[in-house]
């Protein structure tokens, strides 16, 4: 077999990670290979606990068998610390020959770094820069590539293209079964994003519930340009921010920001603040100046089983086909991407 064949089990063991469960972190697989034979595999399977490599070598009961192996990983091995320490640090002192990676790291802080490492090591390092691994990770790449996060649209409709059935009244569309993915696709953002009428209508809570996570919830983000929500009895102080244009507002709160440059200017700035993804929640206005725009990379269409009354509020269209159609409870998920 050759390194494309064992590079592609590392993809199918980077694959078997749930996004909601790695957040922020990369998805990424690693098989180790000696005299043609896998003797272990492993995956990053949460944020914030052992990487793909470290699983893969938890694996080998027998140390002495590493020596002269070839690691397979999907991404270059981290240089840093971080939260469980530098995985190239590790991997130098197993006694591999070789190591063969699927793409270099784009987060700044190993990009090389970390291949460098093993290279003084003495260990052969190979980068095949493959497209699977950014396919699995197209938020993880995309902020670190362009410092701006990764922005995934989010509406539920129902079977006549409807959000509501009345103006300024929420209509409950989703059942349990496509709520939980929903809520997968929530836990796999770091911020959430809707706009001042959803919130007055609905009263969200933006937070990602009906599954487990370990991780912290996202951000909770609100455009409010003309300052609605200045004078509502509610608690914002704890993971929100407010994007506005009224001045007296932004000056009011700390966790009220003044628009500068629109939608654009928001998004540089939460680049800034290292938010790698925003899930855009709606409603149906602010998803269009998206939209209209261009400033968005993927979209998530929940068209529901449910047939609502016209006369209340229409939901978006999109203009090209999706990718890729999958039925989730009372719901056909349908999934697009911004070519």
């Amino acid at each position: 077999m050759n390194d494309l064949t064992w590079m592609r089990l590392a993809v199918r063991e980077a694959a078997r990670a749930m996004p909601y469960r790695t957040f922020e972190n990369p998805r990424v697989g690693a098989v180790i290979v000696k005299n043609d034979e896998i003797i272990a595999k492993g995956y990053h399977e949460e944020f914030g606990k052992d990487h793909a490599e470290i699983n893969a070598f938890k694996q080998v009961k027998n140390k002495s068998d590493l020596l002269g192996a070839t690691l397979y990983v999907t991404l270059e091995p981290c240089s840093v610390k971080g939260k469980v320490g530098s995985c190239a640090e590790y991997i130098k002192n197993w006694g591999l020959k070789r190591v063969v990676v699927g793409n270099i790291d784009p987060n700044p802080s190993t990009n090389g770094k970390g291949i460098q490492i093993l290279k003084s090591a003495g260990i052969v390092v190979d980068v095949l820069n493959s497209i699977e691994s950014q396919a699995l990770n197209p938020a993880f790449f995309y902020f670190f590539t362009r410092h701006m996060p990764y922005i995934q649209l989010k509406l539920a409709l129902s079977k006549n293209g409807l959000v509501t059935g009345k103006l300024k009244k929420r209509s409950k569309l989703t059942d349990l079964q496509a709520d939980i993915d929903i809520h997968k696709e929530r836990g796999a953002r770091s911020a959430i994003m809707i706009g001042s009428e959803t919130f007055l209508t609905d009263k969200p809570m933006l937070t990602v519930r009906h599954i487990n996570i370990r991780h912290q919830q996202p951000l909770k983000i609100i455009i409010d340009r003309r300052g609605r929500l200045q004078n509502k009895d509610f608690c914002f102080s704890t993971n929100w921010i407010i994007y506005t244009e009224n001045e007296y507002f932004a000056k009011k709160h700390s966790y009220v920001k003044l628009m500068i440059d629109g939608l654009t200017g928001i998004l540089a700035d939460l680049g800034k603040q290292n938010i790698q993804s925003v899930m855009v929640e709606g409603g149906p206005t602010l998803m269009n100046s998206f939209l209209e725009q261009n400033l968005w990379q993927e979209t998530l269409i929940y068209m529901t089983d449910k047939t609502l009354s016209f006369g209340g509020l229409k939901g978006i269209s999109m203009v090209q086909q999706p990718k890729k159609e999958i039925r989730v409870g009372n719901a056909i998920k349908k999934i697009y991407a911004n070519k």
